[in-house]
């Protein structure tokens, strides 16, 4: 058959455009597609506490990989949440608190899966300190343990001698007991600000269980801690360092870490402030290592934690802040006289009373979560 030079003409035309736009297609799909082996831009965006990482670990990191760091810092894991909830935070790398934030943030699916075939150095980790972090991800899936301490009582020791003479200063009657309060009033004293750090203590205190989520038990303690409000000048889980160096307050319930900072720069002003981990036992807290989903450098992400896990940059890390991590091998590397600092490393006998919070994974547990909550509003504002 044959077929007109025009039409035949048309036919060419209209196949050499379709193969010029199958092409097309083909060369950007193979442009654009993503690549298991595309190589990261050499950075890591990092976002951590205020103070932990010396700049010497930073430039250490850099030196030997190449990449650089972006470092930001927050002061409370409310801020971080609010970041990680709202969107795509940009950050590879971040350190919320173990107990209540990582057991809900895993469970909305804020962090992806650790390659652990890249952290060859996980088998570091303290055996009491890994034991406590599965409770809240029992198969270290999604978060590793890394910086760590207790929940205590920082004061001034001059103004407690002389306040309350004789009165143990290694319990938390000197901070539970109302009769030692309305001494120690005109002097000021500070509570932490989050009802988790507090109800649980006074719960333990009461004789009741500490992870009770009975509705009297939460009653009981909240009708103590109004006995006690009156003579409370504030909540602060950051303040509290500056009013005890300062003199604004005598006593606070203080984070193991800051407290050390408290009692460091408290010398440089002729002020004697100690920190006590009470002998009933007490809170242990528990910052994370974890890699947000949409983390834009995953590898280089990987990379910094094993390198945070070796122990002797674990042990600047803690020769720098007073505050142990999670690499067991490291202590041997920290100075003398912080190791020998019970407050910072307790003894056996004294971990043995260190309980991580109990995470809220039912939704009894969870009721009782958001009772506790609206139950401390009304103590802190005195209703």
């Amino acid at each position: 058959m044959k077929i007109d030079p025009k039409i035949a003409a048309q036919i060419r035309l209209i196949s050499r455009y379709l193969l010029i736009f199958v092409f097309s297609i083909l060369v950007g799909w193979f442009l654009l597609k993503p690549s298991k082996n595309k190589q990261e831009e050499a950075c890591v965006n990092i976002y951590d506490w205020y103070g932990m990482l010396p700049r010497e670990v930073i430039q250490q990191f850099e030196k030997e990989t190449g990449i650089r760091v972006r470092y930001d810092l927050y002061d409370n894991n409310e801020i971080l949440e609010a970041k990680l909830l709202a969107s795509n935070s940009g950050y590879d790398i971040v350190f919320p608190s173990a107990s209540p934030y990582v057991a809900r943030q895993i469970a909305v699916g804020i962090y992806q899966p650790l390659n652990k075939s890249l952290l060859t150095n996980l088998n570091q980790l303290d055996p009491f300190i890994e034991m406590q972090m599965r409770l809240v991800d029992s198969e270290l899936k999604y978060a590793l343990p890394y910086y760590w301490g207790t929940l205590g009582i920082a004061f001034d020791v001059d103004k407690m001698n002389a306040l309350l003479p004789g009165v143990p200063q290694d319990s938390y009657d000197l901070l539970f007991n109302p009769e030692n309060l309305k001494k120690l009033a005109p002097h000021g004293i500070s509570f932490l600000e989050e009802g988790v750090d507090v109800i649980p203590l006074i719960q333990n205190y009461l004789g009741k269980s500490r992870d009770s989520v009975i509705e009297s038990d939460l009653e009981e303690a909240c009708h103590h801690l109004l006995k006690l409000r009156p003579y409370i000048k504030r909540f602060t889980s950051g303040r509290f360092i500056n009013d005890l160096v300062m003199g604004d307050v005598c006593i606070a319930q203080a984070w193991s870490g800051e407290a050390q900072q408290a009692e460091e720069e408290a010398k440089e002003v002729g002020r004697n402030i100690k920190y006590v981990i009470p002998k009933e036992g007490t809170t242990l807290w528990i910052d994370c290592v974890a890699i947000p989903v949409g983390a834009p450098h995953p590898k280089n992400a990987h990379l910094f934690i094993n390198f945070l896990l070796r122990p002797e940059v674990s042990a600047k890390i803690t020769n720098h802040t007073n505050i142990p991590t999670a690499v067991h091998e490291s202590y041997k590397l920290v100075d003398a006289r912080i190791r020998a600092n019970p407050s910072v490393f307790p003894s056996k006998e004294v971990m043995k009373k260190l309980y991580l919070d109990k995470p809220q994974t039912d939704e009894k547990s969870m009721n009782y979560d958001r009772l506790r909550t609206r139950a401390w509003s009304k103590v802190r504002l005195n209703r």
